[in-house]
């Protein structure tokens, strides 16, 4: 991608008027040569005339030479009338003169010595003026590279695109196969609160509805749990199990609570291995009956009880604030599934792909491994994922209020506590990060009032596992958004 996006560059211009004392000789000359012969022609009469004449016409050439045409108006009203239509004439000319074009501002503000810091790695970005399309700088943009959770932009976007804003995540409960039991289907929805306060705040559906339902309904003597919604490893190969710990993502299965968090309550909590059985423990806990495994739903049944998460449109707040891995991951599941690609990881690409196209976008640079970009597998180019932010710009398919769920530097989400040395919230973008790349990408309010679209990235040369970022490249990263801050328009690709 390269300049020939197109540029708009601004005009200014100014006006040019007036007269000065030569121009009102050049008006008053017309009434001193009608006064001589006016003059002329009543010297027929007499030499007193004539001389008389004479020197009246001497005295307005003097007044009209001094720029005294009042003198001239006060002597000769007709012929004042007369000499007020060219200076009116000049006037209008001059007023209608054409504007004076400026030249551009000169692009001469670089942020070489950012990107190309040791510590920027293999540096590459885009960045182009929001207004006009301009490309102003560019580093290798078609180049692909880890995602990290910039991967959340793609989600985000297929999820709205593909299953709609209104979009509602189900969790059921069926009767099952042995008498007076009943089992419950996870939908996917793996915000499903296990008790009354969850992380999720905005959580629609708890099991405690559930089970209320179940009981008014007639109770059970034993339940059962459904997971096939969602198929194949519940845990990517390429994850570190470190990640379940550190409270960044659990085994993704379609029926979960609380993200499988521990601690409900707490955003970073460590993550269970057995999501889908806890889930169910606490149901059939809450419904009074013992957990059997054994209990399938009863063929041709229809639900019992059922409760539904909160819009797509709200869902994906918490992936792109707070960058909610296991969220993200949910959603990547259902739109593989809407879109019929399967119901897998190995179906996330194939449905993404179909997410972007139908944008418009060329996702030929695109490979999804994951919905969160956990996966150091997952590859994009700088130019698309700009091409995405500015869809969601221009709100595309209704996707502009995207950029309210972006982090703020200094104020909100994951960009809360950095980008310090920029006005607070000058820059909404989302950020990423895993072993093999530092990311951000969004807008940002240069020091010059230029709306600016970016999308930078600080990758390792070698993304197989070998190379680890730290928090050196995470800083290198944020000056080289910084620098771009204050250059504004003025930024260069030199």
């Amino acid at each position: 991608m390269g300049a020939a996006r197109g540029s708009v560059v601004g005009r200014r211009g100014r006006e040019r008027g007036g007269v000065d004392g030569r121009q009102a000789s050049r008006d008053a000359a017309p009434t001193s040569r009608r006064a001589a012969r006016q003059a002329a022609r009543a010297g027929r009469g007499g030499v007193a005339t004539t001389l008389l004449s004479i020197l009246l016409t001497l005295v307005l050439a003097v007044a009209a030479g001094a720029g005294g045409a009042a003198l001239a108006t006060h002597w000769f009203p007709l012929a004042s009338a007369d000499a007020a239509q060219p200076h009116s004439a000049q006037l209008l000319s001059a007023a209608t003169q054409p504007q004076q074009a400026l030249s551009a501002p000169v692009r001469t503000c670089s942020i070489r010595p950012e990107t190309e810091a040791p510590a920027a790695l293999d540096f590459h970005g885009l960045i182009v003026d929001a207004q006009t399309g301009e490309v102003l700088f560019e580093e290798n943009p078609e180049g692909t590279h880890p995602t990290a959770s910039v991967m959340k932009l793609v989600t985000s976007t297929s999820a709205l695109v593909t299953l709609g804003p209104d979009y509602r995540i189900p969790t059921r409960v069926y009767p099952g196969n042995v008498p007076g039991s009943v089992v419950i289907v996870g939908g996917g929805d793996v915000t499903l609160k296990s008790s009354a306060t969850s992380y999720y705040e905005g959580a629609t559906a708890s099991l405690a509805e559930l089970a209320a339902a179940v009981e008014a309904a007639g109770g059970a003597t034993s339940v059962g749990y459904d997971t096939s919604v969602f198929g194949g490893d519940p845990w990517h190969p390429t994850w570190e199990q470190k990640e379940r710990t550190d409270g960044y993502i659990s085994p993704i299965t379609a029926l979960m609570t609380d993200a499988g968090r521990t601690d409900p309550n707490n955003m970073y909590s460590p993550r269970t291995t057995s999501p889908a059985q806890d889930a169910a423990a606490d149901f059939a806990s809450a419904v009074g009956a013992p957990l059997d495994d054994a209990v399938f739903v009863e063929p041709g049944s229809e639900p019992i009880a059922e409760v539904w998460s909160q819009p797509v449109s709200e869902l994906v707040e918490y992936v792109l604030v707070d960058s909610d891995n296991v969220v993200a991951e949910a959603l990547a599941r259902l739109v593989a599934i809407e879109r019929g690609t399967g119901n897998t990881f190995e179906a996330v690409d194939a449905a993404a792909d179909a997410s972007l196209e139908e944008l418009g976008l060329d996702a030929s640079t695109f490979v999804g491994a994951d919905g969160s970009g956990m996966s150091r597998d997952n590859r994009a180019s700088a130019s698309l994922i700009v091409s995405l932010v500015e869809a969601i710009h221009t709100d595309t398919d209704g996707l502009g209020f995207l950029i309210d769920f972006l982090p703020e530097n200094s104020l909100t989400g994951t960009l809360k506590d950095r980008l310090g040395t920029v006005p607070a919230g000058a820059i909404k973008a989302k950020t990423g990060w895993i072993d093999q790349v530092f990311a951000l990408a969004g807008t940002m309010t240069a020091e010059d009032g230029t709306e600016l679209i970016f999308a930078i990235f600080v990758p390792v040369e070698n993304p197989d596992g070998s190379q680890i970022t730290g928090l050196g490249n995470r800083n290198a990263l944020d000056a080289i958004a910084a620098a771009t801050w204050s250059c504004g328009a003025t930024l260069s690709n030199y």
